[in-house]
């Protein structure tokens, strides 16, 4: 076997005096290195507000999961809908639930409305309110947490406009439960208006693809 040189021999006994220093310092660029991930990711973040989330996560259509903390339905104004019958955006206040907890949260018996994502059904808009409690608000009271794809924004009303995934019932695994295309099978709804991106509204590049798969729907569901 080779002895090791003066140089080989200095150099492991330098190692094996400062070996708890080297783990130290890997531990650490490791944890450096999860740190920078994690904040390029935001997996620890929680979006309280419309400009909290981030630009890339609406572009990239990003999926998120929330507590549904109320439902609003919005009566639009005549002149943005077609025909003498009202029609309503379905708004839910969300809190947002991170990819991934540092530590466990106290839940809180109630939540600040500032505090909470307000969430705008994307695409449809409903027709009536008669049988939607059944539809939506009993399912959603059930099941508060939800999950949400991200579509556009609003920057001018500060609301999301996502489509919005009911939890699905265990021996129901294989049933669509995207809100938007429940309501248009039901027939409570219509799709939407399409609208552009402009100085106050943004989508992004998947939209297009969503909005004529609703547009099917309603054909294919559409009462004669």
């Amino acid at each position: 076997m080779k002895k090791p040189t003066d140089l080989e021999s200095r150099i492991l006994e330098i190692l094996d005096s400062n070996i708890r220093l080297i783990q130290y310092s890997v531990y650490t660029v490791g944890l450096i290195g999860l740190a920078i991930i994690a904040r390029s990711t935001h997996i620890f973040n929680k979006f309280t507000s419309a400009k909290s989330v981030p630009r890339e996560f609406i572009r990239k259509a990003v999926k998120l999961q929330g507590k549904v903390n109320g439902i609003e339905y919005c009566q639009l104004p005549l002149q943005q809908v077609e025909g003498h019958q009202p029609n309503y955006a379905l708004r839910f206040n969300v809190e947002h639930i991170p990819i991934a907890r540092l530590l466990p949260w106290k839940d809180r018996k109630a939540l600040e409305k500032s505090f909470l994502l307000d969430i705008e059904l994307v695409g449809v808009h409903l027709t009536t309110l008669e049988g939607v409690d059944n539809l939506i608000k009993i399912p959603v009271e059930s099941n508060p947490t939800i999950w949400f794809r991200l579509y556009g924004l609003n920057c001018e009303t500060n609301h999301i406009y996502a489509s919005i995934f009911l939890k699905r019932a265990w021996w129901k695994f294989w049933v669509e439960r995207d809100l938007a295309l429940i309501i248009l099978k039901q027939n409570k709804g219509i799709v939407s208006p399409y609208l552009t991106n402009s100085q106050h509204i943004y989508f992004n590049e998947k939209y297009p693809a969503y909005y004529r798969k609703l547009l099917y729907c309603e054909i294919k569901y559409r009462k004669l």
